[in-house]
């Protein structure tokens, strides 16, 4: 395996416990489940499309990978997963009207106060243009997304800052989604491709 493909994984790797640490906020915080859902899709599409551009060794990680992909590719929940990526990326460039109040937070003692830090985060940011508080993280190198924290109670509030990515129907299934659910079959079958590449690592 080239060392640009345990790169590529290392990558991956971080993207998928930010990810994890959105599901968290999912299953654990039913009043900012969309952020945590958000998290799950935005970091959770960057593992996918590491794992899409791996580049080929010719020897037994390809042999692992090509069907292990294929296959993740064809899945329902990918699918899902996909065109839930689409429709927030469309929806954020439309942008929104939020309000957030943020009062009495000393920087840098309360910034544990927010929770687990993500792997290679960068600056802390508050009331961005969707009000939200987090942190912005190097996913690749050259390429940042936004990880959006909880913010205590005691420090103020942000008006469901994620409330227009609620996103559980989908124009090919109008049926809702059991956000909890398929958060967890998303980021386990990730989880799953990434311990088998790692297994074929010499």
């Amino acid at each position: 395996m080239s060392e640009l493909t345990k790169a590529f994984l290392q990558h991956a790797r971080a993207a998928l416990d930010t990810a994890f640490q959105g599901y968290s906020v999912v299953k654990d915080h039913p009043s900012r489940r969309m952020a945590g859902f958000r998290n799950v899709v935005v970091f959770g599409g960057h593992v996918r499309k590491a794992l899409e551009d791996l580049p080929p060794d010719g020897g037994e990680f390809d042999r692992f990978m090509k069907p292990k992909s294929r296959e993740f590719r064809k899945s329902p929940v990918a699918r899902l997963f996909e065109e839930l990526s689409r429709e927030i990326r469309k929806r954020e460039a439309q942008g929104l009207d939020t309000r957030a109040r943020v009062v009495g937070f000393n920087y840098p003692a309360d910034v544990p106060k927010l929770g687990p830090r993500p792997a290679h985060s960068r600056e802390l940011f508050m009331g961005d243009e969707l009000g939200g508080v987090g942190w912005e993280v190097e996913v690749l190198p050259g390429v940042v997304e936004k990880y959006y924290a909880i913010l205590p109670a005691a420090y103020g509030s942000v008006d469901e800052f994620l409330s227009f990515t609620a996103v559980v129907q989908t124009s090919r299934d109008p049926r809702p989604i059991d956000v909890v659910k398929v958060c967890e079959q998303y980021i386990l079958a990730l989880e799953q491709i990434l311990r088998g590449a790692a297994r074929t690592v010499p």
